[in-house]
């Protein structure tokens, strides 16, 4: 998949536009200031349990200066994507159903530099906060994650989008695969990697046989399609 067209399928996600790097300046506040901003963005959705905010704050605490600097300005986008989609939605903004992973997405976010995972940490922060789909286990697999994987999810297919296939396999290995297509019949063969093994492996993905004869090798090429987990995750990541 050329350059272009993977930003042109993050541009329709609302990517191309938000994934920038953390600016200078959001490093330059002092420990005191981002203390504050902290505690103020936090308190709505702490207020309530106390045990929670306690522990938030002592997590906060933990962390060295330039954590503490990513972790509040990507709280900041976080709330703010939150209040927009609540808004759109009618829904309200509530503490976390699973307060273990929100702190846990919350130290995993600031230690983020990437642009586009970073975008990924807030959106993700943002539906803990509103949506009761966002899956805990989302937060243990995203740390697993590089813009490769991000890149080539977004660019998959439903399984009812694919065309005629040969159906699924009674048995395979991944190592067996050479090459992926997105769609049924199409010659434009993709390099199978490590990424297609670990969207499969985090049931994201998932394959499926070409119709017989429809490329010399039939066993080195199949078809790779995006599960409904993996549009789950998709939609809890994305702005």
């Amino acid at each position: 998949m050329s350059s272009e067209k993977k930003d042109n399928s993050f541009d329709l996600l609302g990517f191309g536009k938000l994934a920038k790097a953390i600016p200078d300046s959001v490093y330059e506040k002092s420990t005191e200031t981002l203390l504050t901003t902290f505690e103020k963005l936090t308190a709505p959705i702490t207020e309530t349990t106390s045990g929670f905010g306690r522990y938030l704050r002592q997590k906060f605490d933990n962390m060295v200066s330039a954590e503490k600097a990513i972790a509040t300005y990507t709280l900041e986008k976080a709330i703010r994507r939150a209040r927009k989609k609540a808004r759109k939605h009618h829904l309200s903004i509530n503490p976390p159903i699973h307060p273990k992973s929100f702190v846990k997405a919350i130290e995993e976010a600031s230690k983020e530099t990437d642009p586009l995972l970073h975008e990924m940490w807030a959106s993700l922060l943002a539906s803990q906060m509103i949506q009761q789909q966002c899956h805990p286990h989302f937060v243990e697999i995203l740390p697993h994650f590089s813009p490769a994987e991000a890149h080539l999810l977004v660019s998959l297919y439903n399984r009812d989008q694919v065309g005629q296939t040969g159906g699924g396999y009674l048995y395979f290995s991944y190592d067996i695969f050479r090459n992926w297509v997105r769609k049924a019949g199409d010659t434009n063969l993709e390099t199978w990697t490590y990424s297609c093994v670990l969207l499969c492996e985090f049931g994201f993905a998932d394959v499926l046989a070409p119709k017989k004869n429809t490329y010399p090798k039939e066993k080195e090429v199949t078809i790779l399609f995006r599960t409904v987990s993996g549009n789950g995750f998709l939609e809890t990541v994305t702005p």
